[in-house]
């Protein structure tokens, strides 16, 4: 019999930081079954490789991923490969036929499963494990950010079903987690600067569990923690961020004066077609109520563009409604059109150099917007908490409270010496449409 603890491990997260809390977990489930853990994949034996399928293009990078991990079987270390996460949970009829440079397959809630199904591939072959599993994870993680933030999931899957979206098809309906693990599993995370809520939607949070919305009861206990120094949101669909979230915003100093709002879209037709409950008018008013409420306040949001149907007009008042939302970032997508989802039936669909011309509008105007906001920071100091260093560019690298981790920009910094997970006054010298830059007061520049 194959002693699987003597093996080494390697993992790859694909996708969003939601797939890389559960690769977070299953390391965890990994070392403490008494395995080694490689951070170089060349010295591992097994290699897991979580993926994402919400778009084709995530599709692609799954598979070209786990074909180049592949190659390293020729005459190296690597043993087995196992497939992991939302690829296999939705396709695994297309490829477990399709894919044989892969070993083992695991869906989305197979992780308790892993070691039964690579033993079976040692001792049988080619294992499919879909489905087989109960959902169970460690409660414990093995974090592969920064040691002093970290991410927290306090949901999995989606009831909203927009028309464009594979989520609730692929990880289910929207299942909050019970607010007694999540505290606990924050507290085992040790001393964060920052911790980072994330779910499809966090806003509903509760709603199954406990039969009403229960995120700022979570944010409250949460921020009650010694060792979490803030706390931030993301994805918070607009229709349910209430007075009551609001007013936490407003009043909790622990919890950053930030959140993420996925708009998707301006246009109220093209929110209808896309199955999203809100209007351009009560965007616009949310955000004045945010800005009145939370002086300060940091706003981000996501849009699609190229929506089947969606007109030069329609476009066109997109880009005015940026211009008048001036969101403090944003990021923009092409429509993908997906299987399984209704809106791959709807007629008009737009060509993709449509598409991809109006992406690349919406980022000019938004990145003329963003940097009028970053260039009002010139000559200010801003509270930056040191991330680590850029080498490249020679300087330490944080973020102010506007930024969250990987999704924004950064603030570029020269000081005599900085400690990662402690906070700094910069003063900002200059910006660009996405980075501050600056220096501490004590940093004196070479002549």
């Amino acid at each position: 019999m194959i002693d699987l603890r003597s093996k080494k491990y390697g993992v790859i997260s694909l996708g969003c930081d939601k797939n890389r809390v559960d690769s977070e977990k299953l390391l965890a489930l990994i070392r403490n079954n008494g395995c080694t853990i490689c951070n170089d994949l060349a010295e591992a034996e097994v290699v897991v490789v979580n993926t994402c399928a919400f778009l084709n293009s995530a599709r692609e990078e799954a598979i070209d991923t786990v074909l180049e991990c592949a190659a390293a079987k020729d005459g190296g270390r690597l043993e087995k490969l196992v497939v992991t996460g939302c690829l296999p949970q939705k396709y695994i009829s297309e490829i477990f036929p399709a894919l044989t440079e892969a070993d083992v397959f695991l869906g989305i809630d197979d992780y308790d499963k892993f070691f039964e199904a690579l033993g079976r591939s040692y001792a049988e072959g080619r294992t499919d494990f879909v489905g087989r599993g109960d959902g169970r994870m460690p409660a414990d993680r093995v974090l592969t950010t920064p040691y002093h933030y970290a991410y927290l999931k306090i949901a999995d899957g989606c009831s909203n079903y927009c028309t464009y979206c594979l989520i609730p098809r692929i990880r289910g309906r929207y299942r909050s987690y019970p607010a007694d693990e999540l505290v606990s599993e924050a507290q085992s995370l040790g001393e964060l600067s920052e911790l980072i809520l994330v779910a499809q939607d966090i806003t509903r949070y509760g709603e199954d569990l406990y039969g009403k919305r229960s995120l700022v009861e979570l944010v409250r206990r949460l921020t009650a923690l010694e060792n979490v120094g803030a706390v931030r949101l993301l994805y918070c669909y607009p229709e349910a961020i209430d007075d009551e979230l609001i007013a936490e915003l407003r009043d909790n100093p622990k919890l950053i004066k930030y959140v993420d709002i996925p708009m998707q879209h301006s246009e109220d037709r093209i929110l209808k077609l896309m199955n999203r409950k809100g209007t351009r008018a009560g965007y616009l008013s949310l955000l004045r109520k945010l800005r009145e409420s939370v002086p300060g306040i940091a706003v981000r949001s996501t849009f699609i563009s190229g929506f089947p149907g969606e007109t030069e007009e329609e476009f066109a008042a997109m880009k005015a409604f940026l211009k008048e939302a001036e969101l403090t970032d944003c990021g923009f997508f092409a429509y993908s059109r997906e299987p399984d989802t209704p809106a791959a039936k709807f007629a008009c669909q737009v060509p993709a150099s449509v598409k991809k011309r109006r992406v690349k509008e919406l980022y000019k105007v938004q990145s003329e917007i963003s940097r009028g906001f970053l260039n009002a920071f010139r000559g200010r100091t801003v509270k930056v908490v040191c991330d680590g260093i850029d080498y490249d560019r020679g300087c330490f690298v944080g973020r102010t409270y506007f930024q969250a981790p990987d999704i924004d920009g950064k603030v570029c910094f020269n000081c005599p010496d900085a400690v990662q997970g402690n906070f700094y006054d910069v003063i900002v010298d200059d910006a660009d449409d996405y980075d501050l830059y600056g220096h501490t007061p004590d940093f004196e520049a070479e002549d």
